[in-house]
């Protein structure tokens, strides 16, 4: 080659690869895939706890009186339809079976204040606390006369009642004062009321008097 002539870079260069550059970075997928909705669990329901006592029990409970078979099945399924409603909803609170159980009663009450022959309806059908034997035909004595109250509880009434569980609606229960819808609210031991002391006792006779005492 003579002094003239320039190099000729070759056809097919060859180049080496600069180790010390960075790399290039790759794009990535800028598209965010939305997250899976989180599945709702299921609240811890507390099991029933069985009250072993060997004492009595009495039972609270109200209920609703018709005078017809057809109106007593129309009443007791509404009742059961909406508690069948609230046990469809997700338990989402630990308390759920217990602030549905209330709503089931409100609504027993409102039915009853409405519908019901009966003169508990102003208290809702409450029918207080009872228990297993106790007196249905109550009285009240003015001295020699006994007047009977209003006959509100019977005893086949008294004994469905007995054998019934909380808050399950059974079937209605025929009387000779009419068709009944019970609900069963609550249990506890028998609360054994004290009788007051009547009895009088003697006093002194005022002074100056000859009145034995």
């Amino acid at each position: 080659m003579s002094n003239t002539e320039q190099p000729k870079e070759p056809d097919k260069a060859v180049y080496q690869r600069d180790k010390t550059a960075n790399e290039p970075k790759v794009e990535e997928d800028t598209d965010v895939k939305p997250k899976p909705k989180p599945k709702i669990r299921k609240a811890f329901v507390p099991k029933k706890l069985v009250k072993k006592s060997d004492k009595p029990q009495e039972y609270r409970a109200r209920h609703i009186r018709v005078s017809t078979l057809e109106s007593a099945n129309i009443f007791r399924q509404a009742l059961v339809d909406f508690q069948k409603e609230l046990d469809s909803e997700p338990i989402e609170d630990p308390d759920k079976p217990f602030h549905d159980q209330e709503k089931v009663e409100n609504y027993f009450i409102r039915i009853a204040k409405k519908y019901s022959t009966c003169s508990t309806k102003v208290l809702g059908g409450d029918l207080g606390w009872l228990c297993q034997g106790m007196n249905t035909q109550q009285s009240i004595k003015y001295g020699a006369l006994e007047i009977k109250k209003e006959e509100i509880v019977t005893s086949e009434l008294l004994d469905v009642i007995m054998r019934s569980k909380k808050h399950v609606i059974p079937e209605p229960i025929k009387t000779k004062l009419g068709y009944h819808i019970i609900i069963l609210c609550e249990n506890r031991d028998k609360v054994e009321k004290e009788k007051p002391n009547m009895t009088l006792k003697p006093t002194a006779a005022p002074a100056g008097t000859n009145i034995p005492t």
